[in-house]
């Protein structure tokens, strides 16, 4: 039997918990599937793949295909960054996003034609090839390049995998199209895990539940919220905070605040809870607390931006609330640095990264209890936990924050220490190195038992 290049009599199973020697991945190519965006430097997911890529490949020299958003056409190009003792290949995929689906309609089948255009020429084929295949993918998407608002054209995907060897493909997002990749997985008998970045009762869509049936493995950032049925098969791979970045010894001083500052950091997208902040900020006002609110973070739904900056108008908060849009990694450790608070009112997250950042920094936080975010919090000692939705007492634990200095103190230097405990890069490291060995020893097992039952068949 033809063995693959990277040396499997080290791909034993790894037991949960054991330590993996440098250079057991030596050889190994990783495709990543996730939509983060290259560029984007303080996205949760973005710094999730950013620093779990630098410390593996300080280890392995292992080839990682990551797939990023472009907004543009697609070039094809695929750019090569070397890091540590192996290196990235940037593979783009172009996002498309319209305001009107049915106005854009057109656009968005010109742009999945050039596309497939582009594809075919590569091949050596012409408009015709392209028009059908056109049609090919659209149907094989169940038109799902043209009913949603954002339209992620990865059709490419497929070849990729196919024409770069990959031995291991790890999924970190799912959507509409993520069945074609998933498909020519397992058609060139590439094993594939499934990591949930984000609140587990996504399990409960059918789509996922489909896809994720025949992986080889599958990771969460959380416990909470796991199906019954699926517990035994989930590895919980949690997050991890560069503690030696994330100091308040290095941070830059910002320009001084008039007022203490309670941080959003956060995308502005829908779920957030930008406008629950909005109104808890229009309580503490009323109860004439000093303090200014920050939404940091990348704008991801200009709709919603321009709604919340009217209902700071209409609430006459001009004054109290700050939009400093997407800033660099850099940047957010400073505003963590300037901040009384950091504060987290989502409705769904799956661990809420921020959340460490912040206490890493030594600020106590206040969020909703949603998704895995009771595991990213002492609740009482770090911060307080609140229930979705509660506006008011997500005012008065912001307000009891803001009167008590003394308060703020002791949690932030008890959630420095709770993060340097539980969240460091090395442990994240060693929980992903033993999640691929063992999805690898599992497929490369199922491969030798196919071959010897094959060559042992009486028949």
């Amino acid at each position: 039997m033809q063995q693959p290049k990277h040396n499997l009599e080290r791909k034993t199973s790894v037991a949960a918990g054991s330590l993996v020697a440098p250079g057991a991945l030596d050889g190994v190519t990783i495709m990543r599937y996730a939509q983060i965006y290259r560029e984007r430097s303080s996205g949760g997911l973005e710094q999730y793949m950013r620093c779990l890529d630098r410390e593996l490949l300080a280890r392995h020299r292992l080839t990682v295909l990551q797939t990023h958003l472009v907004k543009d056409d697609m070039n094809g190009a695929i750019e090569v960054e070397n890091v540590g003792l192996g290196q990235i290949l940037w593979v783009p995929v172009v996002m498309r996003q319209a305001n009107s689906r049915l106005a854009d309609l057109p656009s968005r089948v010109g742009y999945v034609y050039r596309q497939t255009l582009q594809l075919c020429q590569q091949e050596g084929k012409g408009h015709g090839s392209a028009m059908l295949r056109s049609a090919q993918n659209l149907a094989r998407n169940c038109g799902g390049h043209l009913r949603y608002e954002t339209a992620a054209l990865s059709d490419h995907l497929p070849r990729v995998l196919a024409t770069h060897k990959v031995d291991l493909l790890a999924l970190h997002w799912l959507s509409y199209d993520s069945g074609a990749l998933i498909a020519q997985a397992l058609r060139a008998k590439v094993p594939y895990v499934f990591i949930n970045h984000f609140d587990n009762a996504r399990f409960a869509l059918p789509l996922t539940r489909k896809w994720i049936a025949q992986a080889a493995a599958i990771g969460v950032v959380s416990d909470q919220g796991i199906p019954e049925d699926l517990r035994d098969r989930c590895v919980n791979l949690s997050d991890s905070v560069d503690t030696e970045f994330f100091t308040s010894e290095k941070a830059r001083p910002l320009p001084p605040q008039a007022h203490p500052v309670v941080l959003l950091a956060a995308r502005i997208q829908h779920g957030k809870g930008h406008h629950d902040l909005i109104e808890a900020a229009r309580l503490l006002k009323a109860r004439n607390i000093d303090f200014v609110v920050c939404f940091a973070g990348a704008v991801d739904s200009e709709s919603l931006h321009g709604d919340l900056r009217r209902s700071v108008v209409a609430m006459g908060l001009e004054a109290r609330v700050l939009f400093p849009g997407e800033i660099s990694a850099e940047e957010m450790r400073d505003w963590y640095a300037s901040s009384s608070i950091v504060v987290l009112p989502s409705y769904s997250e799956g661990l809420g990264r921020v959340l460490l950042e912040a206490q890493a920094m030594g600020k106590p936080v206040v969020a909703y209890d949603s998704g895995g975010i009771r595991e990213a919090v002492l609740a009482g000692e770090t911060g307080f936990l609140v229930k979705e939705g509660d506006v008011s007492a997500l005012a008065d634990k912001i307000g009891l924050l803001l009167q008590d200095e003394a308060e703020r103190q002791r949690m932030g230097e008890r959630g420095r220490e709770f993060t340097l405990r539980k969240f460091g890069l090395s442990a994240l490291v060693q929980r992903h190195e033993s999640f691929y060995l063992n999805a690898l020893s599992g497929a490369s097992a199922e491969r030798e038992g196919a071959f010897l039952g094959t060559r042992l068949d009486p028949s």
